[in-house]
């Protein structure tokens, strides 16, 4: 009798794990574009190249289950209270139960505002290239041989666009979100901002996806953008991000403030509100068809404007009035590359997309101390910018 019941016991439970898994492969809503269908390369040419992708963080209805793929191959763990050694033994790093129930408890914060910040680091662009950025972030002394944060109560900012295009974001993202957590231990603080291929991405939009993360995902049974959905915990984090930061008398913002933007009344508060509220994740027909949302996700919206850089070119008088109307002195944006960190107007304005995403060698990162900007290079020289 107590074999029978035994095998019955292993039975159930192996129809409930069975059970549990499917329930997070999900189709796409009615409601959604599938743009995937159009954007999925071929991906028979990959040959005898093996993808390595993960570790993906899954949480339905109080379950969490870890998804990763191993040389072509999905593998899946159903995790047990918090025993989530799975992540330490095929990762390398620790995972702590409570970072997610800081995700599950966390308040949004649109205000965005933070002052007397003596030390910061800033960065931006990453694509998916994370061995320059743990180039720049060791050189310069925010992170340890470990990978460990160790800026004390300095504040890490990320200007978005840390998704698509190279083929380590998945490493990119565990990295910048462990320190995160590591920083606040330290009174420090990282800031990542949303860039606009967060946005595509989080939106359904794999155009700029790496071929690698296509196959990644067809292994896992699903679309890249589900990865990153409301029941994953990088969709969790990356959803509570802010779009513009107001640190000291400096305002970031991935691409940039156009005087279009401020002539319509928008504020911080309330553009980062709109973003969390009405366009991450949304339908583009619903955002499109409301004069404010399409003017956030046009070209002189904060995450797709270049207008400082190319024409027509913002007049001067005009930076003047973006910064009274802030109340700040300085805007320091991303999204436009060029082959190091420059300045316009003084140091009004700065861009610090130094072309990391194209997949070379080289990158920079801004350093602010004793109220002074400096280009941090990937040898770890300090160069005053003006």
């Amino acid at each position: 009798m107590k074999l029978i019941i035994k095998k019955i016991s292993i039975y159930i439970f192996g129809l409930l794990f069975i059970w549990i898994n499917l329930s997070f492969i999900n189709p796409l809503n009615e409601n959604e574009e599938d743009l995937n269908n159009n954007e999925s390369p071929d991906v028979s040419y990959f040959g005898k190249e093996n993808i390595t992708d993960g570790p993906y963080i899954f949480i339905k209805n109080n379950v969490k289950v870890v998804k990763w793929i191993s040389k072509d191959r999905l593998k899946q763990k159903l995790i047990l209270g918090d025993n989530y050694k799975v992540i330490k033994r095929n990762f390398g790093f620790d995972f702590q139960p409570e970072w997610i129930d800081y995700l599950e408890e966390s308040e949004p914060d649109y205000e965005q505002r933070y002052e007397n910040i003596e030390n910061f680091i800033a960065v931006t662009d990453i694509h998916g290239r994370y061995d320059v950025l743990v180039k720049l972030l060791s050189k310069h002394n925010v992170i340890d041989k470990d990978f460990n944060w160790s800026y004390g109560d300095g504040h890490l900012i990320v200007l978005g666009d840390i998704l698509d295009r190279g083929p380590q974001v998945t490493e990119s993202l565990w990295l910048i979100f462990r320190l995160e957590q590591q920083a606040k231990l330290h009174g420090g603080k990282v800031h990542v901002l949303l860039g606009n291929h967060e946005l595509m991405v989080l939106n359904n939009d794999s155009r700029y996806v790496h071929e690698k993360y296509i196959k990644s995902s067809q292994l896992m049974f699903t679309t890249y953008s589900k990865l990153f959905n409301e029941e994953t915990l990088f969709g969790k984090w990356l959803k509570q991000k802010p779009v513009i930061v107001t640190i000291n008398d400096i305002i970031f913002v991935h691409a940039g403030i156009s005087t279009d933007f401020i002539k319509q009344g928008f504020t911080r508060t309330k553009t980062n509100k709109l973003f969390a509220e009405n366009i991450i994740g949304k339908n583009w027909n619903k955002i499109l068809a409301d004069s404010s949302l399409s003017f956030m996700m046009d070209e002189k919206g904060p995450l797709w404007y270049r207008g400082y850089w190319k024409n027509p070119v913002i007049m001067e008088y005009q930076v003047d009035h973006l910064l009274r109307y802030f109340k700040v002195n300085h805007i320091i944006v991303g999204h436009t590359s060029f082959p190091n960190i420059v300045s316009l107007y003084g140091g009004k304005i700065f861009g610090i997309d130094s072309n990391i995403k194209h997949g070379g060698e080289y990158g920079e990162l801004l350093i602010y101390k004793n109220q002074l900007f400096y280009r941090g290079t990937i040898d770890g020289s300090v160069k005053k910018l003006e």
